[in-house]
């Protein structure tokens, strides 16, 4: 955990009881706000975008990969394929 969550951590601990449910309000607010601005960003129409421009050498050489909900990109048939 990052330094600034265990201070977060440390804050909330430390609030009146009273207290904390406008904290929680507050930050589920928060994260919904930040969820609509992803669903809308991913919800865009960019309309038709001009293809990427390599140049000379073309696209880089690469491995396929694909992505694993939890763990990230993992490189198909392993590092050394």
């Amino acid at each position: 955990m990052s330094l600034v969550k265990e201070e977060l951590h440390r804050l909330v601990d430390a609030l009146p009881e009273k207290e904390t449910l406008a904290v929680k309000r507050f930050l589920e607010f928060i994260l919904s706000e930040a969820n609509a601005e992803d669903k809308n960003w991913l919800e865009a129409d960019l309309g038709q975008l001009p293809p990427y421009e390599w140049g000379l050498e073309g696209p880089p050489k690469g491995k396929p990969v694909r992505y694993q909900p939890g763990v990230g990109l993992l490189v198909e048939g392993g590092k050394d394929a």
